[in-house]
């Protein structure tokens, strides 16, 4: 292997040390506490049995494993590029064109893996896939990560915030990370929301498949909106507006926590 070629991969590795947080999707730190909260939810034999796999790999980089490696543009994960997202425009229906890849698809077919891990699968490959699980759970249910193509989920949009002497960010990075930071949003705060959810509350989160789960997350797209963006103006973004979304967020996190739990905990529970 070329010097070059490790050097890079250690810095995939690494990268939440060397990489600022508003370069990942969602924010590293939403990843992280989907990933957390999630965890926090199993039961200590499921947990153990998930931690096992990856040793004393940290589950903060394994929740951003997968923008890590996109960011350093690792060659061998570059079919992944688009796994991260679903570009739908308003009024479409959700059908995978044939020889693409989106978020719906590559997320279900996790969840499918783990609803019954195929017989002499190797630790590797269940470690692997556990690093998708992870991130693109919480993927999906980021509404611009499932929002229109035509502007680039909110990437086109230019805007300024009050908080932070934010400049210079885009309408899609104000959900992925500005809001979660402003709105003090943290692995406590998420733990302490999915304690005030009934059984019921927790039932109907789980149910249906990927599909479902974008589209409620799309649903969300009226609000992120709702600050009037316009293509090649910077838009200042109210405290209003930021203050507006922190429960929507908040709860967007927890719902991501919630299903992967429960599905870690059918794999991993016995």
């Amino acid at each position: 292997m070329k010097k070059k070629t490790i050097i890079r991969i250690l810095l995939a590795v690494n990268l939440c040390i060397v990489v600022p947080a508003s370069t990942f999707a969602w924010g590293a730190n939403g990843h992280r506490f989907v990933v957390e909260t999630a965890l926090a939810i199993l039961t200590p034999q499921a947990k153990q049995n998930v931690l096992n796999y990856f040793g004393g790999y940290s589950t903060d980089l394994a929740a951003v494993w997968m923008d890590s490696v996109r960011i350093n543009h690792v060659p061998q994960y570059n079919y992944m590029s688009d796994w991260h997202f679903l570009n739908m425009e308003a009024g479409q229906t959700y059908a995978r064109v044939a020889g693409t890849s989106d978020v719906v698809y590559n997320l279900q077919r996790m969840v499918d893996f783990f609803s019954n891990i195929p017989s002499g699968t190797s630790p590797d490959t269940i470690r692997m896939n556990l690093k998708i699980l992870f991130h693109l759970m919480g993927d999906i249910t980021q509404p611009l990560h499932v929002g229109y193509g035509s502007d680039g989920g909110g990437n086109d949009f230019d805007v300024t915030t009050p908080v932070f002497n934010q400049s210079g960010n885009t309408l899609h990075h104000v959900w992925d990370d500005i809001i979660i930071e402003d709105g003090h949003i943290t692995p406590q705060t998420c733990l302490t929301y999915y304690h005030t959810l009934s059984p019921a509350q927790i039932t109907g989160i789980i149910q249906g498949n990927t599909q479902d789960w974008m589209l409620q997350a799309r649903s969300y797209l009226p609000q992120a909106y709702a600050c009037n963006p316009v293509r090649n103006q910077n838009t200042q973004v109210s405290k209003a507006y930021l203050d507006g979304n922190v429960a929507i967020v908040q709860q967007q996190l927890v719902y991501a926590a919630i299903r992967l739990a429960n599905v870690l905990q059918k794999a991993f529970g016995s």
